[in-house]
């Protein structure tokens, strides 16, 4: 970090301050020295319109709300006075923006306040590095204290909406009817804390007024909701109703039951109006939802809230990043700032599967906030920053409008959530523009709205709901499902999505979104980005699903690589994602891609040149399941043998083997260890009896061996499997045999993703592999050097399938399809760098795999054995042993392109340049 500061301080030594590079010194100031990996996803604003207390417009040079305000002059300028003006920028935002450390700078020096201490300190900038400590502080937990209050309001608000909707489920009030009736309730709310009515919180004396018994609320309530719906109301209404304007809008237009209070429900209700609802971010309202529907019925539905970080790592890159930057280069012409205001006026925004609105809430909200620093920027370029009480017509009149924004959602209570979520928004958005230019579009009545339809959108031709064209973007979360969680109904709403493609069974639910997205952005020019879980780019669904999409010309423009996914609601989703941004045409010159070191990490991006199916650079190949290895020279790699016998000959605890040793030595002489995935890697002992061959006397005369034989083939005759219960006919046999003769290197089937390199094991034969690992005979020192090599472990991880984030050891995908290196002097080398990786580990005679193979216990003298294995194995493909991951990747995928078309010279030892 203090590296960083020296390079950043001699990067920006000697500028003598055009104010137009201040944002280009903040941006690298915050991600080289600070390690802020995206600026829009922390929060950090630029250009930050407010109104100033003198009543003109200002501009806050950069803003993290919780976090720091800075004022940036030119080299030069006198920095109390810039220190004055962020003071006064200080005193008028609101709380939820406030922030505990002012920064002003001329490029060349620097002053930090502590605003609560009232403390100051100075420095050059050449001095950061010295100064660094002091710097860090200002950022020190930035994450925690710049989300800390919107988190407590979110969950605090979505507690109070839960009670509310647990008080109408006790009285056995539910279905359609309720809904809509909490949404208009949600509404009231938000209108009470918002200035909507004509007398500030005039709901909440409503309700207040009513009987502590409930007895008359229901009516009462029933009879408000009939007034928001009439354009011309009598003029006896009551005196409560007065100050409450025409909505409809349609939210109000639906006639439904009255509801008859309860005291409960009535304090619920209460309670809810007595909560300030003004601030509250959009992510509440799947936060809400999350909180007032049952973990079963979430899960039924497929969802999951979005923080709105995450939200942003889909829509930033999709358009908020360009648009934002075209406003910045623009940010001195008036034609083009109405230019790119116009454009985005033309804009369409879906998400397929909106859930309660989280998507739409942030993107409306987002741009918003762009289109109001346009109009307050063009205010000021007309020599306007002074005036109050504007009129919105044209440079200050919204052109961005709801009615841009378009969801499916197949559940109704969430779509109805969406639906006056937007309205909430854009009241919201109203607010902002108003303490700032002075006034802000009057909405009422109700005109537009954002097209929230409940459909499933599995079943419906979006192109009839949504208009498709250049000018569509497409970006959600669809449910996250795994092929083999799928309903019935789920299962049905995939095949008519998919129209019998082959192998689309074993597509994760989510896929079928990306696919109709496809379709329907394939001729034009607008653009999409997805959320999934990750296992869409892993394993056999990447053909099926891109094998499909690259018929419509539709390939990849940016994606986030695996991350553990955050919500913003009650619980957590237990999942490992991606972010896909995909699109037809045009396709960008370089194309952004984030990587984690963790999935809990912060993520790196880079720009290349392509991204294909598994998120690598690289060309669009799909590796599918091959039934044999890729070169004939390469040896076979099978499941071990499978049991189906109720473990009566499979899992033998050490215990019950001593027992069989004392009682039955017959039956002894058949005990062998047995060998999974576990028994390998942590070294415990699991023995069987292996019957294969064995004599019929034996059999017969052995009373353990005929009791559990004859329990194996009364348990196989009771499966409903036509084969299981045929293979009942030799009982004293595991069912699948595939144990190999002779030495053999054992595979896991799946290995943790935090070990540097795949434990595999040499074993003799007379220990029984099951089927939870995979053989290879003749266990060949080449071979076992090869698998036991980081290349290995960089392809697996980016073609195998995954359970959870660890990679899946598959003989059809992973293990098939590895291209291994050319026959010649190579393997030699590998061969004797393997047995040095046996040497090593025998070291540490009592060491399990599990802990030689820990990335904090992993021994040093191991360590070294792999990293010349590592340089043996690249050097045989011609790469240097420091060469990238990336670069080994392309060169895998290179290498497996050139074999599947034929191509390879066999003498061919040509070597490539790579990235290292």
């Amino acid at each position: 970090m203090r590296q960083a500061a020296r390079n950043f301080a001699e990067k920006w030594a000697g500028q003598s301050g055009e104010k137009q590079l201040a944002q280009s010194f903040w941006q690298d100031f915050f991600r080289e020295v600070i390690g802020v990996p995206d600026l829009m996803v922390a929060g950090i604003d630029f250009e930050h319109p407010v109104r100033t207390e003198r009543g003109s417009i200002g501009f806050i040079d950069v803003l993290w709300g919780g976090v720091v305000l800075i004022e940036h002059k030119s080299a030069g300028k006198d920095l109390a006075a810039a220190m004055q003006q962020a003071r006064g920028y200080l005193r008028v935002l609101p709380r939820d923006l406030s922030t505990p450390f002012i920064i002003v700078s001329d490029f060349a020096r620097f002053r930090i306040l502590d605003v609560v201490l009232g403390t100051e300190v100075e420095f050059a900038l050449a001095d950061l590095p010295d100064n660094l400590d002091r710097t860090i502080a200002v950022f020190a937990d930035y994450n925690a204290r710049a989300t800390r209050y919107e988190v407590a309001v979110d969950r605090d608000a979505g507690e109070k909406m839960a009670r509310l909707y647990k008080a109408f489920e006790a009285e056995g009030y539910t279905g359609h009817e309720v809904s809509v009736f909490l949404v208009r309730l949600l509404f009231l709310l938000f209108g009470d804390d918002t200035g909507m009515w004509r007398k500030p919180k005039a709901f909440e004396e409503l309700v207040d007024g009513q009987p502590a018994d409930g007895s008359t609320l229901g009516p009462v309530i029933s009879g408000l909701f009939a007034h928001l719906n009439d354009p011309n109301p009598p003029a006896n209404i009551p005196d409560g109703y007065k100050p409450f304007p025409y909505v409809n809008g349609g939210l109000f237009a639906e006639s439904i039951r009255t509801f008859y209070f309860t005291k409960p429900m009535r304090d619920a209700l209460l309670d809810a109006s007595s909560y300030n609802w003004a601030s509250i971010s959009p992510a509440i309202f799947g936060a809400m939802f999350q909180t007032v529907k049952t973990k079963a019925e979430r899960r039924e539905f497929g969802e999951h809230y979005t923080s709105e970080a995450n939200i942003l790592k889909v829509i930033g890159p999709l358009f908020l990043d360009e648009f934002t930057s075209r406003m910045v280069k623009a940010w001195d012409s008036k034609n083009d700032l109405r230019k790119l205001r116009a454009e985005i006026g033309r804009k369409t925004f879906l998400d397929p599967a909106c859930g309660s609105g989280n998507f739409l809430l942030v993107a409306y909200r987002r741009l918003r906030d762009l289109e109001l620093k346009i109009i307050t920027r063009l205010a000021e370029l007309e020599g306007n920053v002074g005036a109050v009480g504007l009129e919105g017509t044209g440079d200050l009149a919204v052109v961005l409008s709801l009615g841009q924004f378009h969801g499916f959602e197949i559940d109704e209570w969430s779509s109805q959530i969406a639906t006056v979520a937007m309205f909430l928004a854009d009241r919201q958005a109203n607010i902002a523009m108003e303490q700032i230019v002075g006034s802000s579009p009057d909405r009422f009545p109700l005109k537009e709205t954002a097209h929230i339809h409940n459909v499933n959108a599995l079943r419906v031709d979006w192109a009839q709901l949504v208009p498709m064209s250049d000018d569509t973007f497409i970006f959600g979360n669809p449910p996250f499902y795994g092929s083999t969680n799928l309903t019935s109904d789920q299962k049905s709403d995939q095949a008519v999505v998919w129209h019998g493609v082959r192998g689309f069974g074993d597509l994760d639910f989510v896929a079928s979104w990306f696919l109709l997205a496809g379709k329907h952005l394939h001729k034009t020019s607008g653009r999409s980005a997805l959320v999934s879980t990750n296992s869409i780019t892993q394993g056999q669904q990447p053909p099926v699903l891109w094998g499909e999409l690259y018929k419509f010309g539709v390939d990849i423009d940016f994606a986030h690589r695996t991350f553990a996914w955050s919500n913003a609601g009650g619980d957590e989703a237990a999942v490992h994602c991606v972010i896909i941004g995909f699109s037809a045409n045009p396709k960008p010159r370089r194309r952004a891609l984030w990587s984690y070191a963790h999935p809990k990490g912060a993520p790196v991006r880079v720009e290349v040149p392509r991204l294909n199916a598994y998120l690598l650079d690289a060309d669009n190949l799909l590796i599918r399941a091959r039934s044999s290895p890729l070169q004939p020279s390469t040896p076979l790699l099978d499941y071990g043998s499978k049991p189906t016998d109720a473990g009566l000959l499979s899992n033998i605890k050490p215990e019950e083997a001593a027992r069989i040793r004392r009682a039955d030595p017959v039956a002894a002489k058949y005990l062998r260890r047995v060998v999974g995935a576990h028994e390998l890697i942590n070294g415990d002992e699991r023995y069987g009896l292996w019957l294969v061959g064995a004599s019929p006397t034996d059999l017969y005369t052995s009373s353990e061996l005929k009791d559990r034989v004859g329990k194996v083939r009364d348990f196989r005759l009771a499966s409903p499997k036509p084969k299981t219960r045929a293979d009942a006919s030799r009982p004293a046999e595991w069912q699948e045999i595939r144990q190999p003769q002779g030495p053999y290197i054992a595979v896991p089937l799946v290995s943790s993703e935090r070990r540097p390199y795949i434990p595999m094991g040499v074993l003799s034969d007379g220990e029984i592999a099951n089927n939870l690992i995979s053989a290879v005979p003749s266990a060949s020192m080449f071979a076992f050097g090869v698998l036991s090599s980081r290349a290995f472990v960089i392809w697996a991880h980016a073609v195998s399938g995954r359970m959870k984030s660890d990679p899946r050891i598959s003989n059809t995908i992973t293990y098939n399809n590895f291209p291994f290196p050319d026959e010649g002097e190579g393997w030699e080398r590998i061969a004797s760098a393997a047995k040095g990786v046996l040497d090593a580990r025998a070291l540490f005679p009592t060491a399990t795999l599990a802990a030689l193979y820990d990335d904090l216990s992993m021994p040093s003298a191991l360590r070294k054995a792999h990293a010349d294995l590592d340089k043996a194995v690249l050097n045989a493909y011609g790469l240097r042993a420091n060469t990238s991951e990336v670069g080994v990747l392309e060169m895998l995928f290179d290498r497996y392109k050139t074999l599947t078309e034929g191509l390879l010279a066999k003498s061919s030892k040509k070597t490539r340049t790579r990235r290292s």
